[in-house]
This record gives structure tokens, sequence and C-alpha cells, in this order.
């Protein structure tokens, strides 16, 4: 099973595309999002935009719309290293230091942000490892819209 998102080819290279995509949010489609707290954050902290080569023996032009399908096995496995990785690491490491050495908070603490660190960098590491760009396949390329300006007179 996929996942289909649309991408927009920012560079090209000799074997691949590279694509970026925005993340939609869920709160702009509300009609009360503007009052709603989850919405606000939302708009705070708008979505940036995600960068990823895809190989390809496809001829794009940067600025063309692709329709791109992700591996939901993937995606789901991403999102797991994501999430639980840091969480799991950084309560196991606390468990463990209590479990043999009665410590003071403060390092307690500090050992849970070092294993949550570390937990990020390892999601990060498992994200960049070749291959990972097989998981993303270009289903069709979009078409174009033209646009004219018509100039007054």
């Amino acid at each position: 099973m996929q996942v289909d998102e649309i991408a927009t080819v920012v560079a090209t290279e000799q074997h691949g595309v590279w694509l970026t995509t925005t993340p939609a949010g869920s709160c702009n489609s509300c009609q009360v999002s503007g009052d709603c707290g989850t919405g606000i954050v939302a708009k705070t902290f708008t979505p940036r935009q995600q960068r990823f080569f895809v190989s390809t023996e496809l001829k794009l032009l940067p600025g063309e719309q692709v329709r791109i399908g992700i591996a939901q096995q993937g995606l789901l496995l991403a999102a797991l290293l994501v999430y639980l990785l840091p969480l799991a690491l950084m309560l196991l490491s606390v468990t463990v230091l209590n479990v043999f050495w009665q410590v003071a908070e403060i390092w307690s603490l500090l050992l849970a942000v070092m294993a949550m660190a570390l937990g990020f960098y390892l999601a990060r590491r498992y994200d960049q490892r070749p291959g990972q760009s097989e998981q993303v396949q270009i289903l069709e390329v979009l078409p174009q819209l033209a646009l004219h300006r018509v100039q007054p007179d």
C-alpha cells in the first residue's frame, strides 16, 4: 500500500531529481481553527518543505509537479523510529541509571536528554542510509497549467 503526495521538481541530476513537498496541516480546514488552541499552534509552527532525491530515468524540468507514492511500511517505520526510539532510549537510560546508581536528579535529567538526542541521531542515520530513496516512486507527471497575463490597454 502507498501514500500519495504531490511534489515539485527543484533540481535535476543525471540519475534522478530533487523533489520538495510541503506537509499539509489538518487544522486549516476546520471553521473554528482561528479560535482553537491547536489551530493557533499549527499556524505558528508553519510546516517546512521536505527535500529529497528520487532516482528516475524520466526527463523532468525544475518547476514540474509529480505525484509520488511512498511505501506505507517505510512511512510507519520512520514514524516509529522518530517518535519511539528517542523515548525508549530516554526511559531505558534513566531506569538503568536509577536501578544501579542512586544519583542526583540533575544527572538523570542530563542522561535522559543525551539518550533522547542519541535516539534522534540514530533515526536520522537510518533515514540517510543507501536505498532509502527507493521507497519513494514517481507515479505520474502532472500536467502544467499555462497562465497568461493579460495586459491592460
